[in-house]
Order: structure tokens, then sequence, then C-alpha cells
């Protein structure tokens, strides 16, 4: 694609002026190592975020990394407009330049988060139409797609359940068995997926994916493996509208037995609102023959989502969401509810956090025997992520994540509260 870029660049011009958590409790050994790894690792975080200490100054760099780039030589520019961008995130020539070295290097997917975030900058008309482009052009020529993640994820109470050793029921005082008792957990889990969509038509993909959420614990009960399938089409308007909608079988195996399949249909929707916002809608039905004896499951699922660029640096979002669950096994059926806020943002020297707050209702309809009420939960979680863009094993930033949740509810065995902190890998810088 042939993009007239210049009118980021004033290669004369000068760079622009720059524009909690508290003690956790103590939990087992290996929370406590991991803890101890991430504050050391947190302290070194914080140093690499100290100012350029490259003997360039930013306008020498900058001017080194565009002779770069206009000699066709967009991977000796890389790491220099990657320091800028570290320096001065909210400097859109600096975000822009990155973009344009990563689109022409073929790296897609950091491309369009860059691109995306410069949609909160403040930008001329002309500018707009380019970067709009630029992300036409990615989605039209992506034929294969993926993400990976990984996550080391210390738990103080990771199966869940009530730290009460003793509950009184019906004015009976109840000894708990340890099996019955939350206690804290060390997990690792791999996210990951893979999408194949080759171009069909104008604007029309054929899609096929494949995601895996793999959770292994050295508790049998707590490890969960499941695969999804996805195959359909997608479509974009020449207004960047987005359509994709198709079949999903999905397969899961709980505490190293199979537990269900899945069969479903799907569809989503995305478009742009304003200049700096993405709204997303999706919508899923399906079925899960479980085993074990257990009831299938027939779910509704539907959820929106707003995101919105601003500053050029920073990024905050909104998802909610209703599921409905349909079950024979009345302590399955049931309606639950969520609500997700969350923000991103990079300061100057490359330091990036992200928060977010998650607030879940989930309402079942069957009666509990022993405490005679149908299951009530009220949830609230708050996650807290720190992460250094400059800091980086491979092609990854090491992320150190930091979360609370307590889950209220009305059935004592399931009312906990459950911290914990881990190190993962991310992308998004």
């Amino acid at each position: 694609m042939g993009v007239n870029c210049a009118f980021f660049r004033s290669p004369g011009c000068r760079e622009p002026s720059p524009g909690l958590w508290g003690p956790l409790v103590s939990f087992a050994w290996p929370f406590r190592l991991t803890r101890s790894v991430a504050v050391i690792c947190t302290l070194c975080l914080l140093l690499a975020g100290a100012p350029l200490r490259a003997q360039q100054s930013l306008e020498d760099t900058w001017l080194t990394a565009v002779g770069f780039v206009q000699a066709g030589e967009p991977g000796r520019a890389l790491p220099l407009i990657e320091r800028l961008v570290s320096a001065r995130p909210r400097n859109k020539k600096y975000r822009f330049e990155l973009a344009l070295a990563l689109f022409r290097l073929g790296r897609d997917g950091r491309a369009k988060f860059h691109l995306e975030q410069l949609r909160g900058a403040d930008l001329t008309p002309q500018e707009r139409q380019v970067i709009n482009r630029m992300i036409g052009a990615i989605d039209a020529r992506r034929v294969w797609s993926g993400y990976f993640g990984l996550n080391i994820r210390p738990e103080s109470n990771g199966t869940k359940q009530t730290e009460d050793r003793v509950l009184v029921i019906g004015g009976l005082p109840l000894t708990l068995d340890e099996t019955a008792i939350g206690k804290a957990t060390v997990s690792t889990i791999v996210t990951t997926g893979l999408t194949f969509a080759p171009e069909i038509g104008e604007g029309m993909k054929a899609r096929l994916s494949l995601d895996a959420y793999l959770k292994h614990n050295s508790e049998v009960a707590l490890r969960d493996y499941i695969l999804t399938g996805r195959t359909g089409l997608s479509y974009t308007t020449p207004q960047q509208r987005y359509w994709d909608g198709g079949l999903l079988l999905g397969t899961r195996r709980a505490a190293d037995r199979p537990y269900s399949e899945t069969v479903g249909l799907y569809l989503n929707h995305a478009r742009r609102v304003g200049n700096a916002g993405t709204l997303r809608l999706g919508g899923e039905v399906s079925r899960t023959f479980r085993r074990r004896g257990l009831a299938d499951i027939d779910r509704m699922f539907l959820s929106v989502g707003y995101t919105h660029a601003v500053g050029g640096n920073a990024q905050l979002s909104f998802t909610g969401f209703v599921e409905r669950n349909d079950s024979a096994q009345l302590t399955t059926d049931g309606l639950r509810r969520g609500l997700n806020l969350s923000g991103l943002y990079a300061f100057d020297g490359g330091l990036m956090t992200s928060l977010t707050l998650r607030g879940e209702m989930d309402d079942r309809t069957g009666v509990s025997r022993l405490f005679g009420a149908a299951r009530s939960d009220r949830k609230l979680a708050a996650d807290l992520r720190v992460y250094h863009r400059d800091f980086r094993i491979g092609s990854f930033a090491p992320e150190i994540q930091f979360g609370i949740e307590r889950n209220r509810s009305n059935i004592p065995l399931a009312d906990y509260t459950n911290r914990y902190l881990s190190i993962g890998l991310t992308r998004k810088f």
C-alpha cells in the first residue's frame, strides 16, 4: 500500500515537551517466593524506566531513525523508534513512525495496536485518514494471526471456597472437611489461539480458528483444559464495519477426565464510534453435553463492549455481559450478569500499567438441600498489571499482576476472598 507519511515527520522540528498496592497476606511458600521475585522485578522495571541513557539526544535519535526508514531499512530504525516511544508515549509522530516500521516489517498485530492508540491523539483529518487506511490494509492482508499468553499464578484461595472451618447451619455447628476449605495454590495458565482467514471476495473472508485455555495445577481437581474451534465467515464494509459468524465446537477436560463437548453458533459485530471509539457486540447460543452423569446445558450469551483511545498513550474500556444457562440440573440453571471497567496507560519512560475492575452477579434456580436456599453470588474484583515496554523476553514483555476478588454468597461454602500475585507475558507495547 502506498502511503504518504511525510506530514507526520518534520526533521527540523524539536521534540515536544513531555506532556497500591498494600502488603499481601501471608500465603503458602510458593506465593511468598513469587511475591519476593515480583518485588525485585518491579524495582528492576522502575529503574529501567529512567530517562534515555543513550548519548544521543531525542532529536538526534529521531533524525537517525527517520533516515533509516527513508532509506528502506525499517529494521534498523525499529529499536531507535521503540526508545523514543518509551520516552515520550504521547508524541504522535514517534508512535506513528513505530507503527509504520512495524507495518513494513509485517508485524501487523503490534502495528495495529499503535495505530489504534493513535486514534486518541490530536490528529488532522489527513493524518486520521492515513491511519484508518493502514488499519484497513492490515485487516485486509492478514491471513494468519495468533496470540499467546503465559501466566504463573499463586493464589491465596485457588480452590475458591470458604476459609471458615466451622459453619453454623440451623443453629448447629458443622466442622468442614479439609477438602471443603479454601487453600493456597499455584497454577500455570496458558492462553493461545491461531486463526486462518483467507480472502474469498471483496471484504469477505473465510475464518477457521482454534483457541485453547490450559490450566495446570498440582491439585488434580483444579486442572482445566478447554479447546474451542470456530469456522465461519467475516465481512468488513468500506466504512470499516465488521461482522463475523459461524459454527463453534468445543471440548473440555477437567480434573484429568473428559468433562464435556459443546456445539453452537456465534455472531460478532464491531464498528467505529467517533474518531477514537470502537463498539463491539457479540452473541452465542450453544449446547454443552456433559459427562459423568451431569445434565446438559443450553447457553445463551450476549455481550457489549466499548473501547476509547485517549491522548495517544491511554485506553479506556467497558464490557458488559448477560449469560443464561438452562439445565435440568437446577444448581447449574440460572442467570449471570457482569460488568468490567478497565484502563491502560503508558508513562513517560516506558512503564505501562492497566487496571481492571469487575463486578458480577450469579443467581441459580435450584435450592440447596443443605442450606435451604437457591444460590446467589455477588463478586467484586480488581486487577492491576505493571510492565515495562523495553524490558523483554524475546518478543514478549513480562508483566506483574496483582489481584483480589471477593465473592459474597448466601451459600457459606462459596463465600470467599482470593488474592493473587502472578508473573505473565504480554505483547501490548
